[in-house]
């Protein structure tokens, strides 16, 4: 079964000239890890919003786990989609750690002894049980951006979207993360979304796609995304520093073949100087 479905959908904004998303066809299917890529203004965080109802298509369909989100469910939908926003302080409700991860279960009515079964999870499952009683305000980005995941964590979603979550963060918060979020997709089978401008963080995902101007202009494995520089040049995007790495070795005379997997390109240095 597809998580997510979206048949024909548009959208525009009201200003004249603004961005517009026009017949967008995607699917996501249950238990799959997908990163979605592409530049400013590419399409990428109007579908975030799309997905869980925060923005309303002009037209086409737009359906979770095969329910069309309409109005009427616009509530159980977003019980199913949680999604992790850029800025970590945006999202900070309540002083201490516990309370925030609390807040979406309270505000949905669960009994106590639920939602304190459902900060477990979530604390855990970010790795961050010892910040439990920890003043929010006081903490790291990586740190905050980890309490925010776990706040959706404990709305138990069966899809979770990531909206360029990492950009505040430096490299090794943003590495945190996504170790964060592989880990729920891979032991939890929780469907993910990653939007993102950074290409080393497609390379955990099952599926890269590319956006440009609203629509989806590559997509499939992303070593194989990445395998296409020149076309991905053209959407204004880098390809991953593993990369970048082979060609500057390949420029220095070394016969490395382009890989995106670390222990590879180790093999292939060793095997050049052995």
């Amino acid at each position: 079964m597809n998580a997510l479905e979206l048949k024909g959908v548009s959208f525009s904004y009201e200003e004249e000239g603004g961005f517009r998303i026009e017949n967008l066809n995607l699917s996501v299917a249950e238990g799959e890890f997908v990163a979605v890529l592409g530049h400013n203004g590419s399409g990428k965080s109007t579908l975030a919003r799309l997905c869980n109802g925060l923005l309303e298509a002009d037209a086409g369909e737009i359906s979770v786990f095969g329910v069309p989100l309409t109005d009427k469910n616009l509530f159980e939908i977003r019980k199913n989609v949680g999604v992790v926003f850029q800025n970590p302080d945006n999202q900070t409700v309540a002083t201490y750690v516990e309370d925030d991860v609390a807040f979406g279960a309270e505000n949905i009515g669960l009994p106590r002894e639920e939602i304190g079964k459902r900060i477990d999870f979530a604390l855990k499952a970010t790795g961050i049980e010892e910040l439990r009683r920890a003043t929010a305000s006081r903490l790291s980005g990586g740190q905050k951006q980890r309490v925010a995941i776990a706040g959706v964590l404990a709305l138990k979603p069966k899809i979770v979207i990531l909206d360029e979550s990492t950009a505040m963060l430096d490299p090794r918060g943003r590495r945190e993360i996504v170790e964060v979020v592989n880990r729920l997709n891979k032991e939890e089978g929780i469907t993910v979304l990653l939007i993102t401008h950074f290409p080393e963080e497609a390379l955990l995902a099952d599926r890269a796609i590319v956006m440009n101007r609203g629509t989806v202009v590559m997509q499939g494995a992303p070593k194989e995304i990445f395998a296409r520089q020149e076309e991905l040049l053209t959407y204004n995007l880098d390809i991953p520093r593993i990369g970048v790495i082979c060609n500057r070795l390949r420029g220095l005379g070394m016969q490395i073949a382009d890989t995106m997997d670390e222990d590879e390109l180790v093999k292939e240095i060793v095997q050049c100087v052995s």
